[in-house]
C-alpha cells in the first residue's frame, strides 16, 4: 500500500493486520500477521482509517479492540498555555521586526542606550508594550483555567492586545 495524494491505494492486498500497542497507546499494522492479538482490517477500512488520519481524526479503538476513527482528544492545558504564548511572542517579535530589529529582545536592548535618541525611545515603548502584553495575555490565560471566561481564539486575542504607543 502506498499514499497517493490523500488516498491510500492497495496493491493487491486484501486484508491488512492491525496489533493494539498498549505501551504507545496506537495500532501497528501491517501486510501479515504479527504473532499475538492480530485483528483482520480489510484493506478498504484500512485505507478508510489512514484518510481520516490525514482529515485529522486519531486512530483508536473501539470497545471489541478494534481500530476505528475518534476525534482527537482537546488540547492540554499546557498545550494550550504553550500555543497561545507562542503566537503572543510571534506577534511581538512581528511588530519590532516591521521596524527593523531583529526581534522583541533586540528592540528592548535599546532602552538603556542613549546614544541614539530614536532607538532608546523605540527601546522603551518596546519594553513597555511588551509588559503591559504578557500582563494581559496571562490574566486571559488565568480567567480561562478559572472558568471566568472562554478561550479566546487566536486572532480575539491579539486584538485584546494593547497597542504599541511609539
Amino acid at each position: 500500500m502506498q499514499l497517493v495524494g490523500n488516498r491510500l491505494v492497495t496493491r493487491g492486498i486484501d486484508i491488512m493486520y492491525a496489533t493494539w500497542v498498549q505501551e504507545d497507546g496506537r495500532f501497528a499494522f501491517s501486510e501479515a500477521p504479527m504473532g499475538g492479538d492480530c485483528i483482520e482490517v480489510a484493506a478498504d477500512d484500512y485505507a478508510s482509517l489512514f484518510a481520516g488520519q490525514v482529515a485529522g481524526k486519531a486512530i483508536g479503538r473501539d470497545d471489541d479492540g478494534r481500530p476505528i476513527l475518534l476525534d482527537p482528544p482537546p488540547p492540554t492545558t499546557e498545550q494550550i498555555i504553550a500555543s497561545l504564548t507562542a503566537d503572543v511572542q510571534a506577534h511581538m517579535d512581528a511588530a519590532a521586526q516591521a521596524l527593523g530589529y531583529d526581534d522583541i529582545k533586540s528592540a528592548v536592548t535599546y532602552a538603556d542606550e542613549p546614544a541614539v535618541r530614536k532607538f532608546q525611545e523605540e527601546g522603551i515603548a518596546f519594553r513597555a508594550w511588551r509588559s503591559l502584553c504578557w500582563e494581559h495575555c496571562y490574566a486571559v490565560l488565568n480567567a480561562v483555567q478559572s472558568g471566568e471566561r472562554e478561550q479566546p481564539l487566536l486572532e480575539e486575542l491579539i486584538a485584546e492586545l494593547p497597542s504599541l504607543a511609539l
